[in-house]
């Protein structure tokens, strides 16, 4: 489908976008309310996009024009839509509750992820009680998680962030660099009899994540010996061979699956840092919040869809500003940006992409940030709601 060349797209071109905000609040007292969603406990704000609903009247038809519906629903439903690797993007299944039931080529896969957070509930807890012990004797006082990329920024993020219920008695740390300061640094005022390494790579080949790991292991041998290996080093991984060879006993191997993406795999076994610092029942909330978000993209009218309300406005935005074309702020008069230019998409008309797939990937991610927003506030401290202003450049002054 060509969709700038629709009528809904020319629809969208012909809306008015010279809006001024002291403009609209003064016109519509009641916006702020009339432009706030709620998912979950979070309270989503948007009145200060430069939107009415003019706008929104040319937006929301987009979305259902490049379905985005049917591209979620089939991402819940396990259909292959990363047709780059020709696999199913389940990230919503890491959170599913244990009375759910997805079937993926025949395998029920929420049992197989609930066989995996019961072992990882199960290890978190023998080292947080201290009934894990190193090869000396000694109960386990840092965690030091290996990783790169997603298998380092989710966990290594929720851990600060969820920082309050964390072990008083247990540190978690995170490596990714393989600048060998990272290694060290981390490791400079440590003991290697109380460490334990959590080895995260799916294929147990990631070169920063075993260069790493190797240095560590290096560090720890010097101290205890080759075989204190097996008491201070666990893998989330699916590459048993190379885990085995590592030193690493197979029955402290946490899996995944393919359908897991990187960015997304904090839920999964990636997470059991993360675990090990705030207990499985906190890690069991923190589920719970993503869960809370898959329902309502899964459920919510497109009109009253956070996450896509979080994808439509910066759109709008973006291409208001010409945001995305070089950096320039070109078609704002606020910033010195010509008034008389043509809106324009954040996507030029010659892209060659399929604009629905496109679409239907942004809002899953975007909804994947919602979650994780509602997934961290469902563990806050404080009950009080949170207000997110999606584009914080575009406030009254």
């Amino acid at each position: 489908m060509e969709l700038m060349t629709t009528p809904e797209w020319q629809r969208l071109l012909s809306v008015d976008r010279n809006l001024d905000l002291r403009t609209l609040f003064a016109a519509d007292p009641m916006r702020a309310a009339r432009y706030t969603l709620h998912a979950g406990d979070l309270r989503i704000d948007w009145s200060k996009h430069l939107v009415d609903d003019h706008v929104l009247a040319a937006l929301l038809p987009l979305a259902d024009l490049v379905d985005i519906a049917r591209h979620r629903d089939a991402m819940f439903a396990g259909e292959r839509i990363n047709t780059t690797e020709d696999r199913a993007v389940l990230h919503t299944a890491l959170r599913s509750p244990r009375s759910a039931s997805l079937l993926v080529d025949g395998r029920d896969v929420i049992a197989d992820v609930h066989e995996v957070l019961d072992r990882m509930a199960m290890f978190a807890d023998r080292v947080r009680s201290g009934h894990w012990r190193g090869a000396t004797g000694e109960r386990i006082r840092t965690v030091v998680n290996i990783g790169i990329g997603g298998s380092d920024l989710g966990p290594a993020m929720a851990t600060l962030a969820l920082h309050a219920f964390a072990a008083a008695d247990l540190q978690c740390r995170f490596v990714s660099n393989v600048d060998g300061a990272d290694l060290h640094t981390a490791l400079a005022d440590l003991q290697p009899a109380t460490t334990l390494f959590v080895i995260s790579s799916k294929t147990f080949t990631t070169i920063e994540t075993i260069t790493n790991a190797t240095a560590a292991r290096r560090w720890l041998t010097t101290a205890l010996g080759d075989a204190a290996v097996a008491d201070h080093f666990v893998a989330v991984s699916t590459n048993a061979t190379q885990v085995a060879e590592f030193g690493i006993d197979t029955d402290n191997m946490f899996g995944f699956w393919d359908w897991v993406g990187g960015r997304y795999s904090v839920d999964s076994a990636i997470g059991l840092s993360l675990m090990i610092a705030i207990g499985p029942d906190a890690f069991a909330d923190f589920l719970h919040g993503f869960h809370v978000i898959d329902e309502h993209f899964r459920s919510a009218p497109m009109g009253a869809n956070a996450p896509v309300a979080l994808d439509t406005g910066p759109f709008w935005s973006c291409g208001r500003t010409g945001a995305g074309e070089g950096g320039g702020a070109g078609t704002d008069p606020s910033t010195g940006g010509s008034a008389s230019a043509p809106w324009r998409p954040a996507m030029a008309p010659d892209t060659a992409v399929d604009a629905a797939a496109v679409a239907a990937l942004v809002a899953t991610w975007v909804a994947a940030l919602v979650a994780l927003f509602v997934a961290l506030l469902s563990m806050s401290l404080s009950p009080m709601p949170v207000m997110v202003v999606s584009d914080p450049g575009q406030v009254l002054s």
